[in-house]
């Protein structure tokens, strides 16, 4: 079957081969065996490869953080899994192969509609405690994750202020029902202020870092909280610090695999399918091309990432690696739900 293996780390278009691996063993007591039919191509699975990630398996190894699929067979005495079942996989079971053993226990069963995971977004927003109609500011407000902000947030009772950076995109932000969509400049605090006033905002999100890190801090108000969740600019965390004191911002490093929030990751899945089936949160996907012949669409996809590294919030971008038949399905395998 196929894989993708990280053979070295570095730059990711170079350190990731399309392998062929024997397909796993029956499931063990415990385990099951999953088809993978998503598997995303996201930004922290560029870094583990580039090895500046906190995870860093033994190479060459299968990567991909993030993935859902099909259960086809589970082991002994399995009863919360049944094969058929559509499963989130957990944090640990890398997703880039098109076969993978995972825990049991730790798969989450979702609705067949539901084709992504947006527990990050939800975390995020229950970062700090704060009471109905506060305010939340965030950049990255494209991303997956800034949309899953959006959600979340409207579902706790939750005001957004949304940073983007581009004009075009304002209208499509605004109609995921964000209260405040504006196109990163120098003024931003200026106009969050004209409409909102002397309201607080307690809470920040930064998932961009570098220079982009100011224009959050501009809005936040006295005793904020600041979270930093990605370096999707490729620049390090560098705040004002005359202005964190100033102000009394507390910052925040944000990892959603420690072990703080692992426990909270089932429910968190369960709660967010329903958003996704019922269409209230989705996620644009950039076209991906479909080889039958060694996956090539995978090396598209990188480099394609590494052009664009100058807006990587753009994208969702996914790749699906499968052998044999039209658009690359395998002969003889039904299409998926």
């Amino acid at each position: 079957m196929i894989a993708i293996h990280l053979v070295q780390f570095g730059e990711p278009e170079q350190s990731l081969k399309v392998v062929d691996v024997p397909e796993p063993p029956a499931p063990a007591a415990g385990q099951a065996l999953v088809q993978v039919e998503y598997a995303p191509l996201d930004h922290h699975d560029l870094l583990l490869a580039k090895g500046v990630y906190p995870v860093r398996p033994v190479l060459p190894s299968v990567i991909g953080n993030e993935g859902a699929g099909t259960v086809l067979a589970v082991g002994a005495d399995i009863t919360d899994v049944s094969p058929g079942d559509t499963v989130l996989l957990p944090f640990g079971t890398f997703a880039w192969s098109e076969q993978v053993l995972a825990e049991a226990a730790k798969l989450t069963v979702v609705d067949k509609a539901v084709s992504l995971d947006p527990i990050t977004g939800a975390l995020l927003v229950g970062s700090r405690d704060l009471p109905a109609g506060s305010w939340v500011v965030q950049n990255a407000a494209n991303s997956g994750i800034g949309r899953s902000v959006i959600a979340f947030a409207k579902e706790r009772g939750l005001r957004t202020i949304n940073i983007v950076r581009r004009e075009k995109l304002v209208t499509e932000i605004e109609e995921l029902d964000a209260d405040i969509v504006l196109v990163d400049h120098p003024d931003v605090a200026a106009r969050v202020r004209a409409i909102i006033g002397d309201d607080p905002v307690l809470l920040g999100l930064d998932g961009v870092s570098g220079e982009a890190t100011s224009l959050v801090l501009d809005v936040l108000t006295e005793g904020a909280l600041l979270v930093i969740y990605g370096y999707m600019s490729g620049e390090p965390f560098a705040p004002d610090q005359d202005m964190l004191r100033t102000k009394n911002i507390t910052t925040t490093e944000f990892w959603m695999y420690d072990d703080e929030y692992l426990p909270r990751h089932p429910a968190l899945s369960a709660e967010s399918a329903q958003p996704v089936a019922d269409g209230r949160l989705t996620l644009p996907s950039a076209p991906v091309k479909v080889h039958t012949s060694r996956c090539r669409a995978t090396e598209w996809s990188l480099l394609t990432i590494k052009e664009q590294h100058h807006d990587p919030t753009q994208h969702h971008w996914r790749t699906r690696c499968r052998r044999g038949g039209p658009g690359g399905r395998r002969p003889g395998r039904p299409p998926r739900p």
